[in-house]
């Protein structure tokens, strides 16, 4: 939006500048006129593309993990039984992950929080109310410091709630737990443990009853699936921090968690290893269906991973101001979604949420308005 050109640098060791792209967009620019103008749409879509094939063919020259196994995708709600040929989840995650409840899920009850401080007591957020089935995947965006990381940290029991309550699985949330995954914004690994024994660490608390083969058979898998499976010895500290998210990931979806809290798990990467681990991240959800909550400030990456994108108003008393549909067929590719025509009218929509709020608070919105946005 800013720029004359884009220059887009290729991928270390040896990175240099691949290709230049002329911006002969008018001035000035706002993003919600970008979002409208078909010249701006081609050319981003340009960009993105030449970008994506950068990201593939780094993944073809990748030495430091392995392509993730050719195998088809298990759906644990579907009855059906895999073939012989397909690799099957381990019993004893399948078993963990089981659940007679399917509709509401998770339940956020006219959620608050409420912060002591020298001026007396500050709401941060308030009246939250979100409804989620089991196997959802829901994005909260919202500009800095209204409130969707404190939501966050209240789900996984790390917050304590100062009004309203959490319901998962039809028991109340006041404390954390490993059914309740988070994967922050900085890794937090034991760096001088490998992969193995870093994803291994929560698996022995949360399978105590099962085979030391079973065990050995989750980390395997999860690690596998981030491609991590020729780095599974690898020491944490020797890692990039894509390769340590990734370890995170797998520690996450490993844990058999009935709940996968995502804190901007991208937001320190460079773009190249965000879409990769976007990717990673779609290929393991769509093969758990885990019920997710993710905090992103990335509008694109918002909509590409959702059902619905859940935008808050600006805080202090912050709220849910708006909730988006994203109707939009799964399993999902950046390049297919950039050309699907729902995929800049939903963009537009937050985009516009999102300025309203831009320069401060514009006006709190009613539950009743959300409930029927």
């Amino acid at each position: 939006m800013l720029a004359d050109r884009v220059a887009v640098m290729t991928p270390a060791p040896a990175a240099t500048i691949g290709q230049i792209f002329n911006v002969n967009l008018a001035r000035p620019r706002t993003r919600a006129l970008f979002n409208d103008s078909e010249d701006y749409k081609t050319l981003r879509n340009k960009i993105v593309g030449y970008l994506d094939a950068l990201n593939q063919g780094q993944k073809a020259q990748a030495n430091d993990y392995g392509d993730l196994p050719n195998v088809t995708p298990l759906d644990l709600s579907s009855p059906r039984k895999p073939k012989p040929s397909e690799k099957q989840l381990p019993q004893a995650y399948l078993d963990a992950a089981h659940s007679p409840i399917e509709r509401r899920y998770l339940e956020f009850f006219n959620l608050k929080k409420i912060y002591p401080t020298p001026k007396g007591p500050l709401t941060v957020v308030e009246d939250v109310n979100i409804l989620m089935d089991r196997g959802e995947f829901i994005s909260l965006i919202g500009h800095s410091g209204c409130g969707k990381s404190t939501v966050l940290t209240m789900a996984a029991g790390l917050n304590e709630i100062s009004g309203g309550g959490i319901v998962l699985d039809g028991r109340e949330i006041d404390v954390a737990g490993p059914d309740k995954a988070v994967v922050f914004q900085a890794p937090s690994l034991m760096p001088w443990l490998t992969a193995r024994e870093n994803v291994s660490l929560g698996v022995e608390r949360v399978y105590p009853h099962a085979s030391r083969v079973e065990r050995r058979d989750i980390v395997e898998y999860y690690l596998e699936r981030v491609g991590l499976g020729d780095a599974m010895d690898k020491r944490a500290g020797d890692m990039s921090n894509g390769m340590r998210q990734r370890v995170g990931i797998a520690r996450a979806f490993a844990l058999s968690p009935k709940l996968l809290l995502l804190d901007e798990p991208f937001g320190m990467l460079d773009s190249l290893t965000r879409w990769d681990l976007q990717d990673v991240l779609i290929e393991v959800w769509n093969r758990t269906k885990v019920t997710a909550v993710m905090v992103t400030h990335d509008v694109d990456e918002a909509i590409l991973l959702a059902d619905k994108v859940v935008m808050m108003t600006n805080g202090p008393h912050a709220t849910i101001g708006k909730v988006l549909e994203v109707d939009l067929p799964r399993p999902r590719d950046r390049k297919a979604l950039l050309e699907h025509p729902k995929f800049y009218a939903y963009r537009q929509e937050v985009l516009n949420f999102l300025e309203e709020y831009e320069h401060g608070h514009a006006g709190k919105s009613s539950q009743k308005e959300t409930e029927a946005a």
